[in-house]
């Protein structure tokens, strides 16, 4: 029993926090939600997540940065969605691997250098999956291997060849993590199905299988080396935080559970093969325990705790070739917290770090692939190469690896190896029992994908970027003194880099690893902080480099920073009574123009109340005057070119049309204007959609599927369109009038142009879940918007384009929530907002062209739920306020009005950029007939600009005007504007002379600063001590 008592040599290795100046601060990682760690470190790079508006972004900072990082620092914009995962490779400190929600896998390239640009464009992209990527992972024993696991399936790919090479796809469930053992052979995967598979990739056969943990929450496993351990965290059926040991040899039954506490987030397991040493940092927690794997009882031995002060996002290990083994650091974990990364060292106390102690720093794995991948199918299993983390052993002092681009790469070819086949040893658990592996589970083996890679943009013959050359000169500027010292920093690098690519010519290197001694540290922290300034002429590498697509990830969106303001008290409608909780999923749940609201009351009769929102106040009790369908009401809309006109929609197939008198509603009224029905249809119609810009042209969606466009001058049924497969959420005219978009409960979008074709001429995948969706155009017609739910229920806003509606251009998740997204559309500003029953939050997106298309503003947050909102129209804004949205929102008992403006300082100027020339949406441009005859109009547009106010555009031009100089060689400046009151009249005059202001602005500036002298008149002259008593100065005389 000796051996329990036997002294560990890391038993007493400490934790110890840098100061806050040595963290790398001032990051935004958001709140990422995957099965990821959000952050990965190499010997050279730091890669972690990034909050970025419609994206997924990874930030790459050296190894050994230390402060702030400044928010121009260039990113990898890799995806158009969250990125869940990422990998850098074992054998190129600069080869980095990611996966993302967009279903797509991309292989980078981080120069040596850092990165001094954003990248856009990946060194190799895999073929999009079907479903969300969760996880990669590099092969560790061979090179240009990557485990790729989505969904239910795991697949190998080899990313030098460009095709995939092993596929299994035998999970019930969503796989959750992945780990490879020692010498590459197995690899161990877990899952939703709570199950952990041992899979042999070369024999395609599941090697063990048993339970993994009783929750199905996310999981972690974490394979121990070179041992046959395994080990896997989750919880158990208490949902108690745990960690299991397993052996290969007794594979069903952990020997080993050690549980811990109820929090929620999944502890991450970090293992040092070299120490044995394991790390669990728990999401959302501020401790990060270490503990000691050990063969014989108790298998975990507890170490000391770091206990810190900021919640865990992520963590991770640096590699042993990064570590500062001259001061005793075993091991070092880097911290990903909400916004900083804390590096924590573990060190092993000693009298004196003189000397390299290398009893606590045994040999590590290498940087040299053991075999090549055709080795590797041929089954061969050869670990890496160990080397020692001796300084005076390295080749050179910066232990870092960077082999290039993977383009330009070769594979290495290490001698061939014989795979010699080792004995198991007796097994210490099963008692002598024998364990047998489960039968063979034969996984179903996909085709395999043809990999094709990502387009780049045309080239010059000179291989430069046409791109580039035009931004060159449009960038063309005098070069400042700090950009001339980068400039011949560039210089010394390009020098250094022709002298090792001679020395690799004339020695037949094939690794380069960089020589500390001609670039410090201090040196290439300084070229990182310095990465952003432009430099003119750049040299070229000594290279040729692959041309790149250059983008514009900061757009400046002129509503970002929107404000929401709800009116006053004094303006809301209070005191609303018996409101409806509940209507149909296709409706919106109100309907607004300029003068009238609507809202649906609950009970029998299809009860709708019309109330005038410019009037607030109290409702009085009593009854409240509505119009009653006498039939349940699906939807409602008013006429855009008669805001007296109601059209309702009822389950009984009836669409009745009520006028509004003038004052509003004063009493119940069962009584509507005109009713239509379709006579060979009695199905309730669900959705009413009027035409934009043809009057008494309206879309009617029904029950039997088919969509009914209605003339009603002529009071029949004009066009129709036949039955979709399942049941229509939601339909939309096309701006220009021509075209019709339905989204479907089979999740596909249909674009229609129904006066020519009765079957759709655009088909494509939608939303694919089922509870509900919405479909509006926006870009003038050259896009659509889809609102709807994912398989896991997660609120979603795509964008695709209206010619290309196979995917996606970009995809936003907003948050898990029952409540149907409604989206608003504002064609003037590009804004789409989007809100639900029940919510609190109005989510604010600017839609663009360019990619990511979807832009996230200032969302506005208010006081309580609500329970609808509705846009007014354009016309009701107030452009003095800078006012270019404005809404009305009902919570339980109040309507008050929702105002959203721009902050600008100017706001005596009419905002022209802005506030584009407006659609004239209230008055139409064709009749029913002419619509109906295949007559095509533009619609009309309206400035909104007031005649007494100067344009910002027309004030910039006066305001910088050509000044010539005089005679004297002098340039004339304008008087400012606080010294005019004091200068003479003729003078000022002479200032204004070449300017074309109109007369009322002079007039009525000219007004002000005579108010502001006659304001400066009265002010006494008079000082306070003159009122004082004293002395008569008679008596002085004496």
């Amino acid at each position: 029993m000796a051996w329990r008592f036997k002294v560990s040599k890391y038993k007493n290795a400490a934790p110890l926090l840098p100061k806050k100046e040595d963290w790398v601060s001032d990051i935004k990682v958001g709140a990422p939600q995957s099965c990821g760690n959000h952050i990965k470190a190499s010997a050279a790079f730091i890669a972690f997540n990034v909050e970025n508006r419609g994206g997924g972004s990874l930030g790459i900072v050296p190894l050994d940065y230390k402060g702030r990082v400044d928010p121009s620092t260039p990113l990898i914009h890799g995806h158009s969605d969250l990125i869940t995962d990422f990998d850098f490779s074992p054998f190129d400190d600069g080869i980095l691997a990611t996966c993302s929600t967009d279903a797509n896998v991309r292989v980078w390239h981080i120069p040596e250098a850092g990165l001094t640009e954003s990248l856009a464009n990946a060194e190799y992209s895999l073929p999009q999956f079907d479903k969300r990527v969760e996880n990669v992972l590099f092969h560790p024993t061979t090179e240009f291997l990557l485990t790729v696991a989505y969904f239910d399936t795991i697949k190998l790919w080899d990313i030098k060849h460009e095709k995939e090479i092993f596929s299994f796809s035998g999970h019930e469930d969503q796989v959750q993590n992945t780990s490879w053992n020692g010498n590459g052979s197995l690899f161990v995967t877990t899952s939703r199905d709570r199950t952990i598979r041992i899979i042999d990739p070369r024999a395609d056969k599941v090697a063990y299988e048993a339970e993994s943990h009783k929750s199905p929450k996310d999981s972690r496993v974490e394979w121990l080396g070179h041992s046959e351990r395994i080990l896997s965290t989750g919880w158990d059926g208490s949902r108690v935080r745990e960690v299991r040991l397993r052996d290969l040899r007794n594979f069903s039954k952990p020997y080993k559970i050690q549980g811990f506490d109820s929090s929620t987030g999944i502890l991450m397991p970090l293992f040092d093969v070299d120490t044995n040493m394991l790390f669990l940092a728990g999401k959302a927690d501020v401790s990060i325990m270490y503990w000691e794997v050990t063969e014989k009882e108790p298998f975990l031995t507890e170490g000391l705790k770091h206990n810190g002060s900021v919640q865990t996002k992520g963590a991770c290990l640096v590699p042993k070739r990064g570590l500062d083994v001259m001061n005793g650091e075993v091991n070092r974990v880097l911290q990903l917290t909400s916004n900083a990364i804390i590096p924590i060292t573990y060190q092993v106390p000693r009298k004196t770090y003189r000397e390299f102690h290398s009893d606590i720093f045994p040999e590590t794995h290498g940087y040299e692939p053991s075999t090549t991948i055709s080795q590797w199918l041929g089954g061969a299993n050869v670990s890496v190469k160990t080397i020692s983390l001796d300084p005076a052993k390295r080749p050179t002092p910066k232990f870092q690896i960077h082999r290039g681009p993977l383009s330009k790469r070769e594979e290495h070819k290490p001698p061939e190896v014989v795979d010699v086949p080792v004995p198991a040893p007796r097994s210490w658990i099963s008692n002598g029992t024998e364990n047998k592996p489960i039968s063979e589970v034969r996984p179903t083996l996909s085709k395999p994908m043809v990999a094709v890679k990502e387009m780049v943009e045309e080239t010059d013959e000179d291989g430069s970027s046409k791109l580039a050359s035009i931004r060159k000169a449009f960038e063309s500027r005098s070069v400042s003194m700090d950009e001339k010292m980068v400039e011949r920093r560039w210089e010394e690098v390009r020098q250094e880099k022709t002298i090792q690519e001679e020395e690799k010519e004339n020695v037949g290197e094939q690794l380069t690893v960089r020589d500390s001694s001609r670039v410090i540290a201090a040196e290439r922290r300084k070229t990182f902080e310095q990465r952003m300034v432009s430099v003119d002429d750049k040299p070229a590498s000594p290279t040729p480099r692959r041309a790149t697509v250059t983008r514009s990830f900061r757009r400046i969106c002129k509503f970002r920073h929107l404000k929401g303001t709800p009116g006053h008290k004094s303006t809301c409608i209070e005191n609303l009574r018996d409101l409806s909780r509940t209507t149909p999923g296709e409706c919106d749940g109100m309907a607004a123009n300029s003068e009238f609201v609507v809202l649906p009351l609950s009970g029998p009769g299809g009860k709708l109340s019309v109330l005038k929102h410019k009037k607030g106040g109290r409702q009085p009790d009593g009854v409240i005057p509505s119009l009653m369908n006498t039939a349940n009401v699906m939807d409602f809309a008013f006429d855009p070119f008669n805001e007296h006109t109601l059209a309702v929609a009822c389950d009984d197939g009836k669409i009745h049309l009520w006028h509004i008198p003038e004052g509003g509603l004063t009493q119940p009224t069962n009584e509507p204007n005109e009713t239509f029905m379709d006579i060979g249809s009695a199905d309730k119609v669900t959705i009413l959609k009027w035409h934009p810009l043809s009057a008494g042209i309206l879309a009617a969606a029904c029950g039997d599927l088919t969509i009914k466009v209605w003339d009603l001058h002529s009071q029949s049924v004009a066009i129709t369109l036949p039955s979709h497969p399942d049941q229509i959420f939601s339909l939309a005219w096309s701006p220009c009038g021509r075209y019709l978009a339905t989204m479907c409960r089979d999740s596909h979008i249909r674009i229609y142009d129904p006066r020519h074709c009765t079957e759709p001429i655009q088909t494509g995948n939608g939303p694919v879940g089922v509870r509900g969706a919405r479909v509006l155009w926006a870009l003038g017609g050259k896009y659509l918007v889809t609102v709807g739910f994912s398989k896991v229920s997660e609120r979603q806003i795509s964008v695709y384009k209206a010619t290309e509606l196979n995917k996606p251009c970009n995809t936003v998740v907003i948050d898990i929530s029952p409540a149907m997204l409604i989206p608003f559309y504002d064609p003037d500003s590009s804004t789409l907002f989007a809100t639900g029953k029940g919510d609190s939050t109005i989510y604010a997106y600017e839609i663009g062209t360019d990619y990511p298309h979807l832009f996230p503003l200032s969302h506005h947050k208010c006081g309580s739920v609500h329970q609808g909102l509705v846009m007014l129209p354009k016309i009701m804004c107030d452009v003095r306020q800078v006012e270019f949205c404005k809404a009305l929102r009902l919570t339980s008992s109040i309507l008050e009005p929702l105002s959203f403006t721009v902050p600008r300082v100017k706001t005596e100027l009419f905002q022209d950029d802005i506030f584009p020339p407006t659609f004239v949406s209230w008055e139409p441009v064709m009749t029913a007939a002419e619509w109906l005859g295949d007559t095509n109009r533009p619609p009309r547009t309206l400035s909104l600009q007031p005649s007494d106010m100067l344009t910002l555009s027309e004030s910039r031009e006066q305001q910088s005007p050509v000044s010539q100089p005089n005679s004297g060689g002098h340039i004339r400046h304008e008087t400012p504007p606080f010294l005019k009151g004091m200068v003479p009249n003729e003078v000022r005059q002479t200032q204004h002379k070449n300017l074309s202001i109109p007369d009322e602005v002079l007039e009525t500036q000219s007004r002000l600063e005579e108010s502001m002298s006659q304001q400066m008149n009265q002010v006494s002259k008079t000082l306070e001590q003159d009122r004082m008593e004293g002395v008569d100065s008679t008596e002085w005389e004496d």
